[in-house]
Protein backbone atom coordinates (compact mmCIF):
# COMPACT_ATOMS: atom_id res chain seq x y z
CA UNK A 1 0.00 0.00 0.00
CA UNK A 2 1.81 3.21 -1.38
CA UNK A 3 -0.14 5.81 0.98
CA UNK A 4 -1.16 4.36 4.68
CA UNK A 5 -1.94 7.58 6.09
CA UNK A 6 -4.11 8.52 2.78
CA UNK A 7 -5.70 5.03 3.47
CA UNK A 8 -6.93 5.24 7.19
CA UNK A 9 -7.43 9.49 6.13
CA UNK A 10 -10.29 8.06 3.90
CA UNK A 11 -10.95 5.04 5.94
CA UNK A 12 -11.97 7.28 8.72
CA UNK A 13 -14.13 9.46 6.61
CA UNK A 14 -16.18 6.15 4.80
CA UNK A 15 -16.95 5.25 8.83
CA UNK A 16 -18.05 8.46 9.32
CA UNK A 17 -20.34 8.52 6.52
CA UNK A 18 -21.30 5.29 7.02
CA UNK A 19 -21.77 5.08 10.19
CA UNK A 20 -24.47 8.47 9.73
CA UNK A 21 -26.18 6.43 6.80
CA UNK A 22 -27.33 3.94 9.64
CA UNK A 23 -28.10 6.60 12.59
CA UNK A 24 -30.57 8.49 10.12
CA UNK A 25 -32.34 4.68 8.74
CA UNK A 26 -32.39 3.44 12.49
CA UNK A 27 -33.40 6.51 13.89
CA UNK A 28 -36.30 6.57 11.75
CA UNK A 29 -34.95 9.86 10.24
CA UNK A 30 -34.71 8.12 6.86
CA UNK A 31 -37.11 5.11 5.12
CA UNK A 32 -34.16 3.87 2.70
CA UNK A 33 -30.48 2.64 3.64
CA UNK A 34 -28.43 3.68 0.79
CA UNK A 35 -24.97 2.28 2.40
CA UNK A 36 -25.00 0.69 -1.22
CA UNK A 37 -23.97 4.35 -2.41
CA UNK A 38 -21.39 5.22 0.16
CA UNK A 39 -19.69 1.87 -0.40
CA UNK A 40 -19.22 2.34 -3.93
CA UNK A 41 -17.67 5.94 -3.09
CA UNK A 42 -14.85 4.30 -0.86
CA UNK A 43 -14.67 1.23 -2.71
CA UNK A 44 -10.61 1.53 -3.34
CA UNK A 45 -10.13 0.92 0.58
CA UNK A 46 -11.50 -2.31 -0.35
CA UNK A 47 -10.02 -3.86 -3.47
CA UNK A 48 -9.02 -7.56 -2.96
CA UNK A 49 -5.40 -6.66 -3.63
CA UNK A 50 -5.14 -3.98 -0.80
CA UNK A 51 -6.82 -6.23 1.64
CA UNK A 52 -4.77 -9.30 0.66
CA UNK A 53 -1.89 -7.07 1.28
CA UNK A 54 -3.13 -6.26 5.11
CA UNK A 55 -4.05 -9.26 6.08
CA UNK A 56 -0.57 -11.23 5.19
CA UNK A 57 0.92 -10.09 8.09
CA UNK A 58 -1.81 -10.62 10.40
CA UNK A 59 -0.61 -13.63 12.39
CA UNK A 60 3.07 -12.76 12.45
CA UNK A 61 1.82 -9.02 13.82
CA UNK A 62 -0.83 -11.12 16.61
CA UNK A 63 2.01 -12.51 18.14
CA UNK A 64 4.97 -9.43 18.18
CA UNK A 65 5.65 -8.34 21.36
CA UNK A 66 4.60 -4.99 20.80
CA UNK A 67 1.05 -4.49 21.27
CA UNK A 68 0.91 -0.73 19.12
CA UNK A 69 2.41 -3.18 16.43
CA UNK A 70 -0.04 -6.08 16.39
CA UNK A 71 -2.95 -3.75 17.49
CA UNK A 72 -2.90 -1.04 14.56
CA UNK A 73 -1.99 -4.28 12.41
CA UNK A 74 -4.54 -6.24 13.08
CA UNK A 75 -7.73 -3.65 13.70
CA UNK A 76 -6.72 -2.43 9.74
CA UNK A 77 -6.74 -5.41 8.88
CA UNK A 78 -9.90 -6.15 9.87
CA UNK A 79 -11.74 -3.22 8.62
CA UNK A 80 -10.39 -3.94 5.64
CA UNK A 81 -11.53 -7.80 5.11
CA UNK A 82 -14.88 -6.39 6.78
CA UNK A 83 -15.22 -3.86 4.63
CA UNK A 84 -14.70 -6.26 1.61
CA UNK A 85 -17.05 -8.59 2.72
CA UNK A 86 -19.48 -5.90 3.37
CA UNK A 87 -19.63 -4.15 0.40
CA UNK A 88 -19.59 -7.27 -1.66
CA UNK A 89 -23.09 -7.88 -0.04
CA UNK A 90 -24.22 -4.24 0.30
CA UNK A 91 -27.32 -4.39 -2.10
CA UNK A 92 -28.27 -7.47 -0.66
CA UNK A 93 -28.37 -5.43 2.75
CA UNK A 94 -30.06 -2.91 1.75
CA UNK A 95 -32.47 -4.69 -0.03
CA UNK A 96 -33.22 -6.77 3.31
CA UNK A 97 -33.24 -3.65 5.95
CA UNK A 98 -35.12 -1.15 3.68
CA UNK A 99 -37.84 -4.17 3.38
CA UNK A 100 -37.53 -4.47 7.08
CA UNK A 101 -38.08 -0.52 7.58
CA UNK A 102 -41.06 -0.77 4.93
CA UNK A 103 -43.11 -3.91 5.89
CA UNK A 104 -46.44 -3.46 7.45
CA UNK A 105 -47.90 -6.17 9.42
CA UNK A 106 -52.04 -6.14 9.10
CA UNK A 107 -53.34 -7.47 12.47
CA UNK A 108 -56.87 -7.03 14.15
CA UNK A 109 -57.69 -4.14 11.80
CA UNK A 110 -54.57 -2.58 12.28
CA UNK A 111 -51.65 -1.67 10.21
CA UNK A 112 -48.66 -2.78 12.83
CA UNK A 113 -44.94 -1.21 11.55
CA UNK A 114 -42.91 -4.32 11.23
CA UNK A 115 -39.90 -2.84 13.05
CA UNK A 116 -42.80 -1.99 15.87
CA UNK A 117 -43.85 -5.38 16.69
CA UNK A 118 -41.23 -6.56 19.06
CA UNK A 119 -42.83 -3.49 21.38
CA UNK A 120 -46.17 -4.78 20.40
CA UNK A 121 -45.68 -7.93 21.71
CA UNK A 122 -43.73 -7.03 25.07
CA UNK A 123 -46.87 -5.12 25.90
CA UNK A 124 -49.45 -7.74 25.02
CA UNK A 125 -51.04 -9.43 28.04
CA UNK A 126 -52.83 -11.76 26.28
CA UNK A 127 -51.43 -15.48 25.07
CA UNK A 128 -53.46 -16.29 22.09
CA UNK A 129 -53.07 -12.96 21.01
CA UNK A 130 -49.32 -12.52 21.26
CA UNK A 131 -49.08 -16.11 19.30
CA UNK A 132 -51.06 -14.57 16.34
CA UNK A 133 -48.91 -11.15 15.94
CA UNK A 134 -46.03 -13.24 16.14
CA UNK A 135 -47.57 -15.56 13.22
CA UNK A 136 -48.22 -12.87 11.55
CA UNK A 137 -44.31 -11.59 12.09
CA UNK A 138 -43.28 -15.06 10.57
CA UNK A 139 -44.48 -14.54 7.55
CA UNK A 140 -42.66 -11.24 6.91
CA UNK A 141 -39.50 -13.07 8.23
CA UNK A 142 -40.64 -16.01 5.55
CA UNK A 143 -40.71 -13.85 3.25
CA UNK A 144 -37.04 -12.28 3.77
CA UNK A 145 -35.20 -15.57 4.97
CA UNK A 146 -34.46 -15.99 0.77
CA UNK A 147 -32.78 -13.16 0.57
CA UNK A 148 -30.64 -13.80 4.33
CA UNK A 149 -29.69 -17.41 2.76
CA UNK A 150 -28.56 -15.40 -0.80
CA UNK A 151 -26.15 -13.27 1.70
CA UNK A 152 -25.04 -15.78 4.23
CA UNK A 153 -23.81 -17.92 1.18
CA UNK A 154 -22.08 -15.27 -0.06
CA UNK A 155 -20.40 -14.15 3.38
CA UNK A 156 -19.20 -17.78 3.19
CA UNK A 157 -17.88 -17.66 -0.25
CA UNK A 158 -15.92 -14.41 0.29
CA UNK A 159 -14.24 -15.96 2.91
CA UNK A 160 -12.46 -18.29 0.39
CA UNK A 161 -11.99 -15.34 -1.52
CA UNK A 162 -9.49 -14.19 1.06
CA UNK A 163 -8.03 -17.50 1.26
CA UNK A 164 -9.46 -18.72 4.49
CA UNK A 165 -11.20 -22.52 4.67
CA UNK A 166 -14.39 -20.91 6.06
CA UNK A 167 -15.56 -17.75 7.48
CA UNK A 168 -15.29 -19.01 11.25
CA UNK A 169 -11.38 -19.08 10.71
CA UNK A 170 -11.51 -15.97 9.15
CA UNK A 171 -13.44 -14.04 11.60
CA UNK A 172 -11.26 -15.88 14.23
CA UNK A 173 -7.98 -14.31 12.52
CA UNK A 174 -8.84 -11.12 12.32
CA UNK A 175 -10.93 -10.37 15.15
CA UNK A 176 -8.59 -12.13 17.42
CA UNK A 177 -10.95 -14.36 18.79
CA UNK A 178 -9.67 -17.92 20.64
CA UNK A 179 -13.61 -19.55 19.54
CA UNK A 180 -12.98 -22.62 20.49
CA UNK A 181 -11.84 -21.60 24.30
CA UNK A 182 -14.91 -19.43 24.60
CA UNK A 183 -17.11 -21.65 22.97
CA UNK A 184 -15.55 -24.39 25.56
CA UNK A 185 -16.00 -21.99 28.62
CA UNK A 186 -19.63 -21.13 27.65
CA UNK A 187 -20.51 -24.76 27.38
CA UNK A 188 -19.65 -25.12 31.08
CA UNK A 189 -21.29 -22.76 32.08
CA UNK A 190 -24.36 -23.63 30.24
CA UNK A 191 -23.89 -26.77 32.38
CA UNK A 192 -22.97 -25.15 35.67
CA UNK A 193 -25.92 -22.78 35.45
CA UNK A 194 -28.91 -25.18 34.36
CA UNK A 195 -30.59 -25.85 37.22
CA UNK A 196 -30.58 -22.61 38.50
CA UNK A 197 -31.69 -20.93 35.51
CA UNK A 198 -34.63 -24.05 34.61
CA UNK A 199 -35.28 -23.39 38.68
CA UNK A 200 -36.17 -19.95 38.20
CA UNK A 201 -37.46 -19.52 34.91
CA UNK A 202 -40.18 -21.99 35.78
CA UNK A 203 -41.04 -19.99 38.35
CA UNK A 204 -41.52 -16.69 36.60
CA UNK A 205 -43.71 -18.13 34.17
CA UNK A 206 -46.05 -19.09 36.63
CA UNK A 207 -45.65 -16.08 38.32
CA UNK A 208 -46.08 -13.28 35.08
CA UNK A 209 -47.40 -15.42 32.48
CA UNK A 210 -49.54 -17.93 34.36
CA UNK A 211 -47.82 -20.65 31.91
CA UNK A 212 -45.98 -23.94 32.84
CA UNK A 213 -42.66 -23.29 31.30
CA UNK A 214 -43.01 -26.12 28.85
CA UNK A 215 -45.74 -23.84 27.09
CA UNK A 216 -43.78 -21.11 26.68
CA UNK A 217 -42.35 -19.76 23.32
CA UNK A 218 -39.99 -16.70 21.88
CA UNK A 219 -42.94 -14.88 21.59
CA UNK A 220 -43.51 -14.87 25.40
CA UNK A 221 -40.06 -14.22 26.44
CA UNK A 222 -40.18 -10.11 25.97
CA UNK A 223 -43.64 -9.95 27.97
CA UNK A 224 -42.09 -12.20 30.69
CA UNK A 225 -39.33 -10.02 31.14
CA UNK A 226 -41.62 -6.47 30.25
CA UNK A 227 -41.94 -6.58 34.09
CA UNK A 228 -45.06 -4.53 33.93
CA UNK A 229 -44.84 -5.27 37.96
CA UNK A 230 -42.21 -3.24 38.36
CA UNK A 231 -43.61 -0.19 35.74
CA UNK A 232 -44.26 2.22 39.20
CA UNK A 233 -40.92 1.64 40.56
CA UNK A 234 -39.30 3.13 37.03
CA UNK A 235 -41.49 6.06 35.88
CA UNK A 236 -40.46 7.14 32.34
CA UNK A 237 -40.56 11.06 33.81
CA UNK A 238 -37.32 10.01 35.45
CA UNK A 239 -35.60 8.19 32.99
CA UNK A 240 -33.42 11.09 31.63
CA UNK A 241 -32.60 12.70 35.18
CA UNK A 242 -31.47 9.44 36.56
CA UNK A 243 -28.87 8.96 33.84
CA UNK A 244 -27.83 12.81 33.94
CA UNK A 245 -27.22 11.86 38.06
CA UNK A 246 -25.93 9.10 37.88
CA UNK A 247 -22.78 10.57 35.69
CA UNK A 248 -22.51 13.72 37.16
CA UNK A 249 -22.32 11.98 40.87
CA UNK A 250 -18.96 9.82 39.15
CA UNK A 251 -17.73 13.85 37.78
CA UNK A 252 -18.74 12.82 34.20
CA UNK A 253 -21.91 15.14 34.23
CA UNK A 254 -23.45 16.22 30.78
CA UNK A 255 -22.14 20.07 31.12
CA UNK A 256 -18.88 18.21 30.31
CA UNK A 257 -20.14 16.57 27.36
CA UNK A 258 -22.08 18.62 25.24
CA UNK A 259 -20.91 16.15 22.34
CA UNK A 260 -22.92 13.56 23.53
CA UNK A 261 -26.42 13.80 22.59
CA UNK A 262 -29.83 11.88 23.72
CA UNK A 263 -32.93 11.49 21.39
CA UNK A 264 -35.99 9.42 23.24
CA UNK A 265 -38.60 10.76 20.73
CA UNK A 266 -40.89 8.12 19.77
CA UNK A 267 -41.59 8.64 15.64
CA UNK A 268 -42.58 5.83 12.94
CA UNK A 269 -39.61 4.29 11.14
CA UNK A 270 -37.55 4.12 14.30
CA UNK A 271 -36.06 1.13 15.64
CA UNK A 272 -36.98 -0.42 18.91
CA UNK A 273 -33.65 -1.73 19.57
CA UNK A 274 -31.66 1.36 20.70
CA UNK A 275 -28.41 2.05 19.81
CA UNK A 276 -25.36 4.65 19.62
CA UNK A 277 -23.92 6.35 16.77
CA UNK A 278 -20.91 7.88 17.23
CA UNK A 279 -20.94 10.35 14.12
CA UNK A 280 -17.40 11.36 14.80
CA UNK A 281 -15.30 10.40 17.90
CA UNK A 282 -15.19 11.76 20.11
CA UNK A 283 -16.92 14.91 18.85
CA UNK A 284 -20.49 14.10 18.10
CA UNK A 285 -21.80 10.69 19.68
CA UNK A 286 -25.76 9.97 19.15
CA UNK A 287 -27.60 8.10 22.13
CA UNK A 288 -31.00 7.08 20.09
CA UNK A 289 -34.18 5.14 22.55
CA UNK A 290 -37.18 4.61 21.75
CA UNK A 291 -39.12 3.99 25.34
CA UNK A 292 -41.72 1.60 25.35
CA UNK A 293 -41.67 1.64 29.47
CA UNK A 294 -40.75 0.17 32.76
CA UNK A 295 -37.30 -1.05 33.76
CA UNK A 296 -35.96 -1.80 30.26
CA UNK A 297 -36.00 1.62 29.51
CA UNK A 298 -33.49 2.29 32.19
CA UNK A 299 -31.19 -0.36 31.18
CA UNK A 300 -30.94 0.16 27.46
CA UNK A 301 -30.50 4.09 28.31
CA UNK A 302 -27.89 3.40 30.71
CA UNK A 303 -26.32 0.52 28.30
CA UNK A 304 -26.30 3.08 25.45
CA UNK A 305 -24.53 5.76 28.12
CA UNK A 306 -22.09 3.54 28.23
CA UNK A 307 -21.02 3.52 24.82
CA UNK A 308 -21.52 7.12 24.44
CA UNK A 309 -19.75 7.93 27.18
CA UNK A 310 -16.88 5.76 26.20
CA UNK A 311 -16.72 7.15 22.68
CA UNK A 312 -17.22 10.73 23.88
CA UNK A 313 -14.10 10.81 26.30
CA UNK A 314 -11.82 9.10 23.68
CA UNK A 315 -8.77 11.43 23.49
CA UNK A 316 -9.43 13.55 20.44
CA UNK A 317 -5.20 13.15 19.35
CA UNK A 318 -5.98 8.93 19.52
CA UNK A 319 -4.73 6.76 16.17
CA UNK A 320 -7.56 6.42 13.57
CA UNK A 321 -7.30 2.41 14.61
CA UNK A 322 -8.19 2.80 18.25
CA UNK A 323 -11.06 5.43 17.79
CA UNK A 324 -13.54 3.73 15.58
CA UNK A 325 -11.97 0.17 14.95
CA UNK A 326 -10.38 -2.37 17.92
CA UNK A 327 -11.75 -5.67 19.84
CA UNK A 328 -15.56 -3.87 20.52
CA UNK A 329 -16.07 -6.51 23.27
CA UNK A 330 -14.29 -2.89 25.14
CA UNK A 331 -17.30 -0.64 24.79
CA UNK A 332 -19.90 -3.55 25.45
CA UNK A 333 -18.05 -4.10 28.47
CA UNK A 334 -18.72 -0.13 29.49
CA UNK A 335 -21.90 -0.17 27.88
CA UNK A 336 -22.55 -3.55 30.62
CA UNK A 337 -21.12 -1.87 33.65
CA UNK A 338 -23.51 1.28 33.31
CA UNK A 339 -26.41 -0.52 32.52
CA UNK A 340 -26.05 -2.85 35.90
CA UNK A 341 -26.26 -0.30 37.95
CA UNK A 342 -30.08 -0.28 37.44
CA UNK A 343 -29.25 -3.99 39.25
CA UNK A 344 -27.54 -2.34 42.02
CA UNK A 345 -29.09 -2.59 45.25
CA UNK A 346 -27.85 1.11 46.35
CA UNK A 347 -28.56 2.39 43.00
CA UNK A 348 -31.90 1.90 42.88
CA UNK A 349 -32.75 2.87 46.27
CA UNK A 350 -31.87 6.28 45.19
CA UNK A 351 -32.99 6.35 41.79
CA UNK A 352 -36.00 4.46 41.38
CA UNK A 353 -39.62 4.13 43.64
CA UNK A 354 -40.66 1.37 45.52
CA UNK A 355 -40.44 -1.30 47.92
CA UNK A 356 -39.96 -4.36 45.35
CA UNK A 357 -36.26 -3.87 45.20
CA UNK A 358 -35.28 -8.12 46.23
CA UNK A 359 -37.98 -9.35 43.82
CA UNK A 360 -36.74 -7.07 41.41
CA UNK A 361 -33.17 -7.91 41.47
CA UNK A 362 -33.69 -11.65 41.64
CA UNK A 363 -35.96 -10.96 38.48
CA UNK A 364 -33.43 -8.63 36.92
CA UNK A 365 -30.61 -11.02 37.11
CA UNK A 366 -32.48 -14.48 36.08
CA UNK A 367 -32.78 -11.75 32.58
CA UNK A 368 -29.45 -10.93 32.07
CA UNK A 369 -28.62 -15.18 33.19
CA UNK A 370 -31.10 -15.67 29.90
CA UNK A 371 -29.38 -13.35 27.96
CA UNK A 372 -26.24 -14.98 28.72
CA UNK A 373 -27.17 -18.10 28.02
CA UNK A 374 -28.73 -17.10 25.20
CA UNK A 375 -25.89 -16.16 23.42
CA UNK A 376 -23.86 -18.68 24.34
CA UNK A 377 -26.09 -21.37 22.63
CA UNK A 378 -26.27 -18.53 19.80
CA UNK A 379 -22.65 -18.67 19.65
CA UNK A 380 -22.34 -22.51 18.92
CA UNK A 381 -24.95 -22.10 16.73
CA UNK A 382 -22.99 -19.84 14.79
CA UNK A 383 -19.70 -21.99 15.07
CA UNK A 384 -21.52 -24.31 13.34
CA UNK A 385 -23.38 -22.39 10.57
CA UNK A 386 -20.04 -20.51 9.76
CA UNK A 387 -17.91 -23.55 9.64
CA UNK A 388 -19.78 -24.01 6.20
CA UNK A 389 -22.11 -26.88 7.08
CA UNK A 390 -25.19 -27.72 5.42
CA UNK A 391 -27.49 -24.22 5.66
CA UNK A 392 -30.39 -25.88 5.28
CA UNK A 393 -29.84 -28.16 8.45
CA UNK A 394 -28.99 -24.64 9.94
CA UNK A 395 -32.93 -23.83 10.76
CA UNK A 396 -33.16 -27.12 12.91
CA UNK A 397 -29.64 -26.55 14.21
CA UNK A 398 -31.02 -23.29 15.42
CA UNK A 399 -34.13 -24.25 16.94
CA UNK A 400 -32.83 -27.22 18.90
CA UNK A 401 -29.40 -25.40 20.21
CA UNK A 402 -31.93 -22.43 21.35
CA UNK A 403 -34.66 -24.36 23.04
CA UNK A 404 -32.42 -26.85 24.63
CA UNK A 405 -30.41 -23.65 26.42
CA UNK A 406 -33.78 -21.85 27.21
CA UNK A 407 -36.23 -24.01 28.15
CA UNK A 408 -38.58 -22.60 25.69
CA UNK A 409 -39.68 -23.19 22.17
CA UNK A 410 -37.65 -21.59 20.03
CA UNK A 411 -38.81 -21.21 16.11
CA UNK A 412 -36.44 -22.06 13.75
CA UNK A 413 -37.83 -18.84 11.14
CA UNK A 414 -35.17 -16.72 12.94
CA UNK A 415 -31.95 -18.84 12.27
CA UNK A 416 -30.84 -15.83 9.82
CA UNK A 417 -32.95 -13.04 11.09
CA UNK A 418 -30.98 -13.83 14.76
CA UNK A 419 -28.09 -13.14 13.94
CA UNK A 420 -24.70 -10.45 13.41
CA UNK A 421 -22.13 -10.50 11.08
CA UNK A 422 -18.47 -11.56 12.77
CA UNK A 423 -19.27 -13.51 15.25
CA UNK A 424 -20.30 -10.73 17.54
CA UNK A 425 -22.30 -12.86 19.96
CA UNK A 426 -18.70 -14.23 20.94
CA UNK A 427 -17.99 -10.06 21.83
CA UNK A 428 -21.07 -9.57 23.88
CA UNK A 429 -20.15 -12.63 25.71
CA UNK A 430 -16.49 -11.58 26.53
CA UNK A 431 -18.02 -8.77 27.50
CA UNK A 432 -20.49 -9.59 30.43
CA UNK A 433 -17.33 -11.51 31.28
CA UNK A 434 -14.65 -8.33 31.59
CA UNK A 435 -17.60 -6.21 33.01
CA UNK A 436 -18.34 -8.35 35.92
CA UNK A 437 -14.37 -8.56 36.58
CA UNK A 438 -14.21 -4.91 36.00
CA UNK A 439 -17.38 -4.46 38.24
CA UNK A 440 -16.20 -6.29 40.82
CA UNK A 441 -12.34 -4.32 40.39
CA UNK A 442 -14.32 -1.18 41.07
CA UNK A 443 -16.20 -2.20 44.32
CA UNK A 444 -13.50 -3.57 45.77
CA UNK A 445 -11.76 -0.19 45.16
CA UNK A 446 -14.81 2.06 46.55
CA UNK A 447 -17.40 -0.13 47.62
CA UNK A 448 -20.99 -0.83 46.42
CA UNK A 449 -21.76 2.82 46.01
CA UNK A 450 -18.64 2.84 43.27
CA UNK A 451 -21.30 5.05 40.66
CA UNK A 452 -21.49 7.84 43.51
CA UNK A 453 -17.74 8.96 43.65
CA UNK A 454 -15.97 11.38 41.34
CA UNK A 455 -12.35 8.95 42.09
CA UNK A 456 -14.99 6.27 39.73
CA UNK A 457 -15.03 8.37 36.96
CA UNK A 458 -11.30 9.38 37.21
CA UNK A 459 -10.60 5.52 36.38
CA UNK A 460 -13.31 4.94 33.68
CA UNK A 461 -11.96 8.33 31.80
CA UNK A 462 -8.66 6.63 32.21
CA UNK A 463 -9.90 3.86 30.47
CA UNK A 464 -12.68 5.35 28.27
CA UNK A 465 -9.54 7.77 26.88
CA UNK A 466 -7.60 4.80 24.89
CA UNK A 467 -10.75 4.13 22.47
CA UNK A 468 -10.22 0.31 21.57
CA UNK A 469 -6.35 0.52 21.98
CA UNK A 470 -6.34 -2.93 24.26
CA UNK A 471 -8.22 -6.08 23.72
CA UNK A 472 -10.60 -7.12 26.83
CA UNK A 473 -7.99 -9.77 27.96
CA UNK A 474 -4.87 -6.70 28.02
CA UNK A 475 -7.52 -4.50 29.51
CA UNK A 476 -8.11 -7.09 32.43
CA UNK A 477 -4.02 -8.21 32.81
CA UNK A 478 -3.54 -3.92 33.14
CA UNK A 479 -5.91 -3.90 35.91
CA UNK A 480 -4.36 -7.10 37.54
CA UNK A 481 -7.07 -9.25 36.56
CA UNK A 482 -6.68 -13.11 34.99
CA UNK A 483 -8.35 -13.45 31.68
CA UNK A 484 -12.01 -13.79 30.88
CA UNK A 485 -12.58 -14.96 34.37
CA UNK A 486 -16.44 -16.06 34.82
CA UNK A 487 -15.96 -16.56 38.65
CA UNK A 488 -17.75 -12.86 39.24
CA UNK A 489 -20.57 -13.83 36.86
CA UNK A 490 -21.39 -17.38 38.71
CA UNK A 491 -21.22 -15.51 41.95
CA UNK A 492 -23.57 -12.65 41.24
CA UNK A 493 -25.77 -15.39 39.82
CA UNK A 494 -25.58 -17.46 42.90
CA UNK A 495 -26.48 -14.69 45.30
CA UNK A 496 -29.15 -13.59 43.64
CA UNK A 497 -30.89 -16.60 42.51
CA UNK A 498 -30.20 -19.62 45.04
CA UNK A 499 -32.93 -19.47 47.29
Amino acid sequence: MEHPEEYRNRAEEFICELTREFYMNRAGLKDALNASEIYMNYQDLFEKQNVLQLLQPIRSLRHDNSPEASGRGLYLAAFAADGFIDMAVRELTDRIVSSETQAVVEFENRKIPFRMTPVVLANEPNARVREQLEARRQEVLSELNPLREERITCLHSLAGDLGYGNYRSLYADIKGLDLDVLADKMEQFLDETDSIYTHNMEKAASMYLDMPLSDVSRHDISYLFRGVEFDRMFPGTNLVTSLEATVSGMGLGRESYPNIHIDIEIREGKSPRAFCAPLRVPDEVMLVLMPHGGYDDYHTILHEAGHAWHYGSVLPEQEFEYKYLGDNSVTESYAFLFQYLAMNEHWLSEYTQGSRLEEYIRFSTLHKLYMLRRYAAKLLYELKLHAGDDISAMPGEYSSLLSDALKIRHPGAYYLDDLDDGFYAAQYLRAWIFEGQLRDFLVQRFGERAYAYPETGEVLKELFSKGQEFSVEELAGRLGLASLNLDPLYEEIDNNLRS
